[in-house]
């Protein structure tokens, strides 16, 4: 797809169950930030929302919503005015598995919906592991009263989305980490994981 789609990877949230920092938290030896960025293609821009650090890779800009810690919607607000492309996939840094989900959304991806969300296993659409068309998104940021402290599911209602169900083979792809006995749940099946959707891929 080259440089058809960016990336926004939110990691400002205040991790208050887990205790700390949750992007920087490790799985095999690396940070859940750089698991979730290594999964992105190397020509596809990344766009970090939340605090900087000195080692990010020369592709990945650095901006924060304000005030920090205002949600997603404001952090996703924040990202979108670095983005140049037609479409930009959403990651949060809790669900270091999400991207390789991407070629299942970018290839579901159609003229009829400005938005594509995979739908769990038990029905619940992920919409911060998700693809959109930049200016649909843009156009419904721009319906809010405020992005501060706005709901991911007000903003998702205001554009046209398709549900992409994920198989349960696949279901581990968006587990998502809010204390450090989900880390340990997902450290366990990671390489398993990543494995079974690498050999898809081949």
């Amino acid at each position: 797809m080259g440089n058809a789609w960016s990336a926004i990877i939110l990691t400002g949230g205040t991790s208050k169950r887990f205790g700390s920092d949750k992007s920087e938290a490790k799985i095999a030896g690396r940070a859940l930030i750089d698991h979730v960025i290594s999964e992105i293609p190397a020509e596809t821009p990344i766009i970090v929302v939340g605090p900087d650090r000195t080692a990010f890779e020369p592709r990945v800009q650095v901006t924060q919503e304000t005030p920090a810690y205002s949600g997603p919607v404001a952090a996703i607000a924040a990202g979108l005015k670095l983005v140049r492309t037609e479409l930009v996939a959403v990651f949060a840094t809790d669900m270091p598995l999400g991207p390789l989900l991407t070629p299942q959304l970018l290839n579901s991806m159609n003229e009829d919906c400005d938005a594509v969300l995979p739908l769990d296993t038990s029905g619940f659409i992920q919409p911060l592991c998700a693809l959109y068309r930049v200016e649909a998104l843009s156009r419904a940021l721009s319906t809010l009263e405020t992005v501060n402290g706005a709901s991911m599911r007000k903003l998702v209602a205001k554009m046209r989305v398709l549900q992409v169900d994920i198989d349960r083979e696949q279901a581990g792809l968006l587990m998502d980490i809010d204390t450090r006995e989900n880390l340990t749940e997902v450290e366990a099946s990671y390489s398993a994981l990543h494995a079974m959707t690498s050999k898809e891929k081949s």
